[in-house]
């Protein structure tokens, strides 16, 4: 089969042939027809995340297709089901695992991220036919985006309900395909009024599109905390989440929650967050930094969306062998919604 290999950071993929996964008992062989490319693919591409065990490599952990062949013992999923695969495998035995929350796993042996091969493959490798999530209308290569892209802003909404009411705003910080769907969820999950930020002004406008009240151009606005606390009559916002992650962005945030708010980071673009109360934070602000999904959240997201509560994002479709070509138009902000790799067409 063909896969994306990675010989090393800071190196780009290479399209090679590679032996077909075999599987085994309980396990399940699926057909990839669509791969998310996520930013945290370039931040390991780039070395800044170094979490690769050996090389070569196959990453590749957003993932959908079609069941190819399945196990002894498999009696979940048959062949040709389409499925959306479950990326935050753990060993299935800590405190974290056994109370359903896999990706916090303390040995975490999520795809494409640990010793597991990715999805940037023809066919893929899944442990266990637990980590699949049955698609009844969606077609797989459109439902990729799902196991990350909207179960993570996912997580991050549902742990922070508590916080959000009609009369108050959340901001949401960086409109990729991540914070897309946080406006999307913010708006199917609560009342509250939203206020989005980034640096471009035609996601800005996808963000009215997906229900955002207010946006601002951060590099527009001379002093956006300001603006925003002017917005909100002083009392500041009670709940951010942060897909960027950088030094600016969470001073943005911690500086503007209100009172008894929360502070949700999910970007990894290397910032610091600081917080002292009656210098830069207000008090009883929760700060959190929250990872991706259960598998019930993703079971919830792909209910959510299938039903039509909650809309797609905009997704653009690229061969395998254009995979370094993905990764440059995303790191310079040239991707609207999100990429997604296609190995195995339909």
């Amino acid at each position: 089969m063909k896969a994306a290999r990675l010989y090393g950071y800071g190196q780009p993929f290479v399209i090679e042939e590679v032996p077909t996964p075999t599987i085994g008992e309980g396990e399940v062989l699926v057909k990839v027809e669509g791969a998310g490319f996520c930013h945290s693919d370039i931040h390991i591409l780039d070395g800044e995340l170094r979490l690769i065990p050996k090389f070569p490599h196959t990453l590749g952990h957003e993932n959908a297709g079609v069941v190819a062949q399945v196990g002894r013992g498999v009696k979940a999923v048959k062949e040709g089901d389409p499925v959306v695969v479950y990326g935050g495998w753990g060993c299935g035995y800590c405190r974290q695992c056994v109370m359903g929350h896999e990706q916090l796993c303390i040995q975490p042996q999520w795809v494409g991220i640990s010793e597991h091969q990715g999805g940037y493959a023809e066919y893929l490798r899944v442990p266990s036919e637990r980590y699949l999530v049955k698609l009844s209308k969606l077609a797989p290569r459109e439902a990729a985006p799902l196991a990350d892209a909207a179960l993570t802003p996912y997580r991050a909404v549902k742990r922070a309900l508590p916080y959000l009411y009609a009369d108050g705003w959340a901001l949401v910080i960086g409109i990729g395909g991540l914070g897309q769907f946080g406006v999307k969820l913010l708006r199917a999950l609560s009342g509250i009024r939203i206020i989005a930020v980034d640096i471009d002004d035609h996601k800005l406008e996808l963000a009215r599109q997906h229900g955002a009240d207010v946006v601002f151009n951060s590099t527009k606005q001379p002093d956006l905390a300001q603006a925003i606390m002017d917005l909100t009559r002083g009392e500041g916002v009670q709940a951010v989440f942060d897909f960027v992650g950088s030094e600016q962005t969470l001073a943005l945030s911690i500086g503007v929650a209100a009172n008894g708010s929360k502070v949700t980071q999910l970007g990894l673009a290397g910032g610091t967050a600081r917080l002292k109360v009656l210098e830069n934070s207000r008090f009883e602000v929760v700060y959190e930094f929250t990872l991706w999904g259960n598998l019930q959240e993703l079971r919830e997201v792909v209910a959510l969306v299938e039903s039509g509560r909650v809309s797609p994002i905009p997704v653009e479709f690229y061969p395998l062998e254009q995979i370094n070509e993905v990764y440059t138009k995303l790191k310079a902000g040239q991707i609207a919604g999100r990429a997604v790799i296609t190995p195995s067409p339909a």
